[in-house]
């Protein structure tokens, strides 16, 4: 899984590095802009994968493998889901695809792709739920490998904005048909869970809307930060990709990490706070660490894969990788807490995590970069503590 994640990471830094030199920078910054919205939608409809993983994962620890759900549930709940988010995008599309430099054409495949993804999402989160990690591992490897090599290919042959918008939505496909070329995987599509269809659906929503606040705070945020700062911003693109790089570090790793969590959470789930001491520590320690490294070299990165153009200082750059530790905190204590079935106390969490952050970036009397990095240190820990109640009431009064 760490080969997986790091790939997943470096994946993003080529795909971005391979546009900033075919683009030029007003284009670049609407395909960044794209990108962020794209990837946000991908991260909302992993609540599915978390729903998914749970469910599985409680009916295989309680009842060997007979849960109350029956089979295929699983992937209705995508289905439903997902369709119903995509048709409403669909409809509000006017609002948002022209500030997002999004043509008819890319609108309606990145629609059909969010539907299709959302399938593997499902399928991913029963794999979990059935500990499989090898067969997660080569699902985690095709995508990411597929949408380097076609945005390679597009760059030296057609490049575009559009061009370049269609090579990083297509590759999402990979993963369902490579999910369904083998064999573990189609089993999956046979998972039950632990709850009946009613009862999955709901829960299903709710760590979607969780998702959904996630988005903002992770894959959606450079979106988030271009609507705070506006378009007038000195250094605009060097902000937005500058905020989507330190991510990377400490955030692709955990998303991957995150099925494995929750299968975790799930076997030990008795209200105790202590399970998140280690990970806490270790984030905070991990972030500390990748701060002064992204610090040192990161503008010296910056430089070489993306161009002078595109270079923020070192102390700039390692601020941003810290309080992305904010933001990792929030996520573990949301998988924890999704764990222990507080689904209402997990959307609060990431709810007021979300809107926190959100609100300091339009609010804090600050310019540029340093307005994020205050929103983005602050923001997310109001999430974190209503997990950690939610969690500690959890062993005392059942279900929140």
């Amino acid at each position: 899984m760490i080969v997986a994640s790091g790939w997943s990471a470096v994946s993003a830094v080529v795909v971005m590095a391979v546009a900033a030199r075919v683009l030029d920078t007003a284009d670049y910054t609407r395909l960044l802009v794209y990108y962020s919205a794209l990837f946000g939608c991908f991260q909302i409809i992993t609540g599915i994968q978390n729903e998914s993983s749970r469910a599985v994962s409680s009916a295989n620890l309680e009842s060997g493998d007979r849960g109350v759900a029956r089979p295929a549930r699983v992937l209705t709940m995508a289905v439903i889901l997902t369709g119903a988010g995509v048709v409403a995008l669909l409809l509000l599309s006017p609002l948002w695809a022209p500030s997002l430099g999004a043509s008819t054409l890319v609108v309606s495949v990145s629609a059909a792709i969010l539907v299709i993804y959302g399938c593997y999402l499902s399928l991913a989160g029963a794999l979990a739920g059935h500990h499989r990690w090898g067969t997660m591992i080569v699902l985690f490897l095709s995508e990411p490998t597929v949408r380097i090599g076609l945005v390679l290919v597009i760059a030296l042959t057609l490049p575009s904005l559009v061009s370049l918008q269609l090579a990083m939505a297509i590759p999402a496909l990979t993963s369902l048909l490579v999910a369904l070329a083998i064999r573990p995987a189609r089993e999956a599509l046979l998972a039950r869970g632990d709850v009946g269809l009613r009862r999955l659906l709901g829960n299903g929503l709710l760590a979607m809307l969780a998702a959904m606040a996630a988005a903002v705070l992770v894959n959606g945020f450079p979106a988030i930060v271009r609507a705070a700062l506006g378009d007038a911003t000195p250094g605009l693109a060097t902000i937005l990709l500058a905020v989507q790089l330190t991510r990377a570090p400490v955030m692709v790793p955990l998303t991957v990490f995150q099925s494995i969590a929750i299968a975790g959470f799930v076997a030990v789930r008795n209200g105790s706070l202590k399970v998140l001491v280690k990970p806490f520590a270790g984030l905070a320690a991990l972030g500390a660490l990748l701060a002064l490294v992204v610090g040192f070299v990161g503008p010296w990165i910056m430089r070489l894969l993306f161009g002078s153009q595109y270079v923020m200082s070192g102390l700039m750059l390692g601020c941003l990788t810290f309080a992305t530790v904010s933001v990792a905190l929030l996520t573990i204590s949301g998988t924890a807490t999704i764990a222990v079935g507080a689904h209402r106390a997990y959307l609060v969490g990431w709810l007021l995590g979300a809107g926190a952050t959100v609100a300091l970036l339009f609010a804090l009397p600050l310019a540029g970069v340093g307005k994020v990095i205050a929103a983005v240190l602050v923001g997310p820990l109001f999430g974190v503590l209503v997990h950690l109640w939610a969690i500690r009431g959890s062993g005392r009064d059942g279900d929140l």
